[in-house]
């Protein structure tokens, strides 16, 4: 993760299961892991339901944008979700493709 942040505008992140536990943070200490990594989860299956009734397929992404940022939750496997903290005029292209590498590493991390 530390390594996504020195290539792409990406603030913070974490690595959740999709049950809801930290598995890995690089978050700032004065956010609750427990409450976000809880709600983050529930987030993308709740997302991933609604995807499901409407008929749009798999979701690989959830987007908040706020004021102050954006944060990025995306699915990272069979067992992981994916949370990152942007500002609000990030390049998300760029984004992206540094996340796509990220899950790739990650999905490689958890066959082990």
């Amino acid at each position: 993760m530390t390594e996504l942040e020195r290539r792409s505008e990406i603030k913070a992140s974490a690595i959740v299961s999709k049950e809801g536990l930290m598995m890995a943070s690089k978050l700032p200490g004065d956010i609750d892991e427990d409450a976000i990594s809880a709600m983050s989860a529930g987030m993308l299956s709740l997302g991933t339901r609604v995807g499901s009734i409407l008929k749009c397929g798999e979701v690989e992404q959830i987007i908040i944008k706020g004021a102050e940022g954006l944060t990025i939750t995306m699915d990272a496997g069979p067992e992981a979700v994916l949370i990152l903290i942007a500002p609000a005029d990030a390049k998300l292209g760029m984004i992206f493709f540094d996340i796509k590498i990220t899950i790739e590493g990650i999905k490689d991390l958890l066959k082990a």
